[in-house]
């Protein structure tokens, strides 16, 4: 992307950041919008298609960021129970520092793109996981093949993201460590072992 149109981009998502922030998506046009961030509504549908596929883009690129510090490298497998156990309040952490976007972007009638940018983000985590250690996997290596990676994948994150969603409209969001054992309590039994706590 050239460097015109990545400012035009982050203004954007900058913008519609802000007006979840501030609890406002479902009202919020594309006028509206393309005039907060100081660019035409032109230069906005270069961008996006809608104010929820803005949002979507925007939280998709938050995650990739918060992720970024996580992929570098995986871990030996000696240490996968301690990395993945601290992935998960690391995860909370950033979605309670974000908690009005993501509360935002998760209630009403477009929360389903940013649901499943959320439930595709995690999932690619854990089929890398099931992946490069298959000991860990609930099925024996000869049933795990790629559709069962899949689908085991996007069960365990989409439960984590409906846990998620509710803890941000009714839980302590100060309290990470309780949502941690809490979610944890619910996760399935082969994500527990991966993670040390059967």
């Amino acid at each position: 992307m050239d460097p015109r149109a990545r400012r035009s981009r982050d203004r954007l998502t900058k913008t519609v950041l802000a007006f979840a922030e501030r609890g406002r998506l479902d009202d919020v046009t594309v006028s509206e919008l393309a005039r907060a961030a100081e660019v035409t509504r032109d230069t906005f549908y270069r961008h996006a298609t809608s104010v929820t596929d803005l949002l979507t883009l925007a939280i998709r690129e938050l995650l990739e960021e918060f992720g970024a510090a996580y992929s570098a490298e995986l871990p030996p497998r000696s240490e996968l129970a301690t990395v993945l156990r601290e992935s998960e309040p690391a995860l909370l952490h950033h979605i309670a520092e974000h908690a009005n976007v993501y509360r935002t972007a998760l209630s009403g009638p477009n929360a389903s793109p940013v649901y499943r940018t959320l439930v595709d983000f995690l999932a690619r985590s854990l089929e890398l996981a099931l992946r490069e250690y298959p000991d860990i996997a609930p099925l024996p290596p000869d049933e795990l093949d790629g559709s069962a990676v899949a689908m085991i994948s996007v069960y365990g994150a989409a439960g984590f993201v409906a846990a998620v969603r509710e803890w941000l409209v009714i839980g302590d969001l100060d309290d990470v460590d309780r949502a941690v054992r809490v979610i944890s309590s619910g996760a399935p039994q082969w994500w527990s072992r991966a993670t040390g706590r059967l």
